[in-house]
């Protein structure tokens, strides 16, 4: 992708997709009855496959998946896909990609599957909509209990309890990612929202890049001051993604980490279930007066590609999976981590009565309290207007850059600001 990168999921690949015919039909008609489906939900296979198999029986389709590996983004496999001349139809992958692809012509519109569906319809352009959502994943971090002895919150405490912890026990008291990742981005942006600064304004048709005005620069230097303050209390994160972070808890490298949703424990539970009672979920680190008003929320979803070989088949495809009667048994695949894309999907039964989200309630009580409050890197225009600089600085991991340009290549606070807003305005044209 740019994916939530927070693919969790192992390598897949099924026989015969890159057999299937590649005549490019941007107008949407169908060259082949194989429907080509990337995706980075391999732990959600099972259901997947039912889904497909449900599909398969009422459609002259076949589909074929692959599956990204453990922890990676869809990106590499995409391109690999497009350069051998067999695009996929089908990518799962965020709101904020699709809006880009749609940008560049190369997304489908999926309309029957959102309009009338009661589901979110982030990218809908002249009033056709061109990303399927399937769930919400944001941010969180977990920090270990057994050494912290309550949850810092505040910029401050964390930065003061970061260190003691660090110099009391044999591990690192915090992670700081940086570098050209997905883990790394939304990190660092999470870190200026929380410090209220407004990294663009303007509608849709006329972004601006604010990181630097007279608004937002001291508060943007502060948010790169903190950074750099707790990269002492941290291992080396240049170039971490979701994998790496959930790898130093479990390793007992480090005693706390920003990554997305319940993905940690469902990671760690499967390798050191002792550590889990010893992790606590918490929200960003904010400083002391100010309040949680922005919260960054993967959504994430189905595009379709419309230059594959069975661009029709693949609409009908992510409209039969939205309104399958597996689509909650679909989210639920993976608790904790991947929630309903609607509030009322987030109070049904099925997670209510879900046994791993009753193991964890600090989790739920986090998500339902500031269900409000979250949000995409997309909706950053005024009034939440799709921002497509945000988007495209998302798709290359801008602001993981700066913060290694900062840690790693010794720019000051200040001078990383000017960096960034830099590399931010290059993107406008």
């Amino acid at each position: 992708m740019g994916d939530s990168g927070e693919g969790s999921q192992d390598t897949t690949q099924s026989d015969g997709s890159d057999d299937s015919d590649t005549s490019d039909d941007s107008s949407g008609g169908d060259t082949s009855d194989t429907i080509t489906y990337l995706s980075d939900r391999g732990d959600s296979k099972e259901i997947i496959d039912q889904i497909i198999a449900e599909f398969e029986d009422e459609y002259d389709y076949t589909v074929e998946v692959t599956y990204t590996s453990k922890g990676t983004s869809t990106d590499e496999q995409l391109e690999k896909m497009r350069a051998a001349g067999n695009p996929p139809d089908i990518i799962f992958d965020t709101s904020s990609d699709a809006y880009r692809y749609q940008r560049d012509g190369d997304a489908a519109p999926v309309s029957d599957a959102v309009q009338g569906t009661g589901l979110p319809d982030p990218v809908n352009v002249d009033g056709e909509s061109y990303f399927a959502p399937t769930m919400v994943e944001p941010l969180m971090g977990w920090y270990r209990n057994d050494l912290y002895d309550e949850n810092p919150t505040t910029w401050e405490t964390w930065q003061s309890e970061a260190q003691r912890v660090t110099e009391e026990e044999d591990i690192d008291g915090y992670v700081v990612q940086t570098g050209q990742t997905n883990n790394a981005d939304t990190s660092i942006t999470q870190y200026h929202w929380q410090n209220d600064v407004q990294i663009y304004s303007g509608p849709s048709d006329d972004i601006q890049v604010t990181i630097d005005d007279d608004d937002n620069r001291a508060a943007a230097v502060e948010t790169y001051e903190w950074i750099q303050s707790m990269a002492e209390s941290a291992p080396n994160g240049a170039g971490w993604e979701w994998g790496d972070g959930i790898s130093a808890l479990q390793q007992e490298n480090a005693a706390a980490a920003m990554s997305v949703g319940g993905l940690p424990i469902l990671t760690i539970q499967a390798n050191r279930p002792d550590l889990v009672e010893k992790l606590t979920p918490t929200a960003f680190p904010v400083p002391d007066g100010k309040g949680q008003d922005k919260w960054w929320a993967y959504m994430e979803g189905h595009v379709v590609w419309n230059s594959g070989s069975a661009t029709e088949g693949a609409k009908q495809f992510v409209d039969f999976f939205s309104k399958s009667d597996k689509f909650m048994d679909f989210v639920l695949s993976a608790p904790l981590f991947q929630f309903p894309p609607t509030r009322e999907g987030l109070d049904s039964d099925a997670v209510q009565n879900n046994e791993t989200i009753q193991q964890h309630p600090e989790v739920m009580d986090l998500v339902r309290d500031n269900w409000d409050s979250f949000t995409s890197i997309l909706a950053t225009g005024d009034d939440g207007a799709p921002n497509i600089v945000a988007a495209d600085a998302y798709g290359q991991q801008v602001m993981g850059q700066s913060a290694e340009q900062m840690i790693v290549g010794g720019l000051s606070p200040d001078e990383t600001v000017d960096w960034v807003a830099d590399e931010l305005r290059s993107l406008q044209d």
